[in-house]
């Protein structure tokens, strides 16, 4: 099994404002990291819920590019080389601008995942 940290969901949201309200003022969920477009909350001590606003409005996306299955390790590199030996197609490791590093694919019914570590 893969040594994986937290479990982090992340939602794609035209309504954006309104939705990290709704899950900070209505829900509760204590904001854990903010940045321009992008606001995580904490829902247990291991699971996260991201509100990520698009980049364009009025670019509609699919529904399999409205969530995101963020899962964070340790060791990008490790995680990587584990999964590719089951997954020969996987894409390589790469950097966000904002640092992390990351590789994402999709699942059989075309669901985004992501893997990432600081």
């Amino acid at each position: 099994m893969l040594p994986v940290k937290s479990l982090h969901t992340v939602l794609i949201c035209e309504k954006w404002e309104d939705c990290v309200s709704f899950y900070r003022d209505v829900l509760g969920f204590p904001v854990l990291y903010e940045r321009e477009r992008f606001v995580e909350f904490q829902v247990t001590a291991d699971a996260r819920i991201g509100i990520l606003k698009p980049l364009h409005p009025d670019d509609p996306r699919p529904r399999h590019d409205r969530v995101i299955l963020s899962i964070s390790v340790e060791d990008i590199e490790a995680a990587h080389a584990e999964l590719k030996a089951r997954f020969p197609g996987l894409p390589a490791v790469r950097t966000h601008p904002w640092g992390p590093r990351v590789f994402e694919f999709r699942d059989p019914e075309g669901w985004r995942i992501e893997f990432w570590s600081q």
